[in-house]
């Protein structure tokens, strides 16, 4: 009877791959602080963070790890390095954190001034919400999804282009004033993002 995705730009893949659909419905994801991802982005350090499956090329974390042998801050990857067939995955040049729980990898978004997930597909994209609660500066993959919710609060880069990527990260860390206006605009926007308001979605 319904179809529900959490962005737009998904419900429009769900009808092309698999509709027409009868109806659809956007409601987007949503996410508490509850205390963890609450940090004011003026009380940051001066470290790059990206968190995902190391192994899904979907996230693209690889990206991130490629360019940080050339980006003037240290770069921080949070993730499962182990695939569910048995493959592990490592990168030179960053500071592995490992799989974290939801209070760590929350506590290394509350130092992190910079996010970086150049994605090159995501649905939503929750770990961004819950980086902007913490009030990181973000660089995302330029694709549909990531537009639609962050908008102009975000620098986006094509996924594949490295160069892309390693001038956005640099620009943010290098550039105070524009690290923290991108960052306050996109905490301001996931603080919209509630469970309450999904819920209240869900149930009409």
């Amino acid at each position: 009877d319904l179809v529900v995705a959490p962005t737009a730009a998904m419900l429009s893949m769900l009808d092309l791959h698999y509709g027409p659909l009868p109806r659809g419905r956007v409601i987007p994801n949503g996410r508490h602080a509850n205390g963890l991802y609450s940090t004011p982005p003026a009380s940051k350090d001066a470290i790059v963070l990206t968190a995902g499956r190391l192994w899904d090329q979907a996230k693209n974390v690889e990206s991130v790890a490629s360019v940080a042998p050339y980006l003037s801050w240290p770069v921080y990857i949070a993730g499962e390095s182990r695939s569910p067939w048995g493959d592990s995955v490592s990168y030179g040049g960053v500071h592995g954190l490992g799989r974290l729980s939801a209070r760590e990898l929350a506590a290394w978004m509350g130092r992190a001034a910079i996010y970086a997930l150049p994605a090159r597909y995501e649905p939503f994209g929750l770990s961004v919400v819950e980086a902007e609660l913490a009030g990181c500066a973000l660089v995302l993959g330029d694709i549909r999804s990531q537009r639609e919710i962050w908008g102009d609060a975000a620098l986006y880069v094509p996924p594949d282009n490295r160069r892309a990527l390693a001038s956005a990260i640099e620009s943010l860390a290098r550039d105070h004033e524009l690290r923290q206006t991108l960052a306050t605009r996109a905490q301001t926007r996931a603080r919209e993002l509630t469970p309450r308001r999904m819920a209240d979605g869900y149930y009409a």
